[in-house]
């Protein structure tokens, strides 16, 4: 090896040696001259300095990468129904329009209707529910559903919409209304016969 070039160049050499370095590569001898002058060498000096010891090489090892899961079928079909919370925005208007808050529903012999409104018409596979009081009466894609048979008083009446996968969509803020029975007097004036006129020209 070329000592001159060793001279000028050692940090060079160095990198070189540590890049080229096997388990059988030749052992790395330091000098320095009475100038200074720093000379690194596979050749052992004069003065018999041993060889230096160079750190080891540093290896990094390549990083192993996973292998992303194969898209099924069902994964695809997820992928093109709406999201939850897209849904959620389309029915935020859902809401119970009759019976009013606070009405008085005066047939307690006949059918209370509850109806339902959104402005976004149903999905396929989309119910409601209605609720009388806490307890399930019905599931249906119809707007008006009659309940029957209600006791005289308060009562309150909710609604949720459930997709297809039955998750719940909208809840319908719930209505307080109440059945009234006519007194027993209203009801004898509704049942008598009309009143005959007298007949005052002879």
């Amino acid at each position: 090896m070329n000592s001159a070039i060793l001279n000028k160049s050692p940090m060079i050499l160095l990198a070189f040696l540590l890049v080229s370095a096997t388990p059988l590569m030749a052992q790395v001898y330091k000098t320095v001259d009475k100038d200074g002058n720093v000379t690194y060498t596979d050749q052992p000096p004069a003065d018999g300095s041993g060889p230096i010891e160079l750190r080891p090489i540093s290896i990094i090892e390549a990083p192993t990468y996973e292998t992303p899961p194969e898209t099924t079928d069902a994964d695809a079909e997820d992928g093109k129904e709406a999201s939850l919370s897209s849904l959620r925005r389309d029915y935020n208007d859902f809401a119970i329009i009759s019976p009013q808050p606070e009405e008085s529903v005066w047939r307690p012999d006949g059918p209370t209707p509850v109806a339902w409104s959104t402005g976004t018409a149903l999905l396929d596979g989309m119910q409601v529910t209605i609720f009388l009081d806490g307890k399930k009466q019905t599931a249906t894609t119809q707007q008006m559903v009659p309940l029957i048979n209600l006791e005289r008083g308060e009562h309150i009446v909710s609604a949720e919409l459930r997709d297809s996968r039955n998750r719940v969509i909208a809840q319908a803020a719930p209505v307080t209304f109440y059945v009234r029975q006519p007194g027993l007097y209203n009801r004898a004036l509704n049942n008598a016969p009309p009143a005959v006129k007298p007949n005052n020209g002879g």
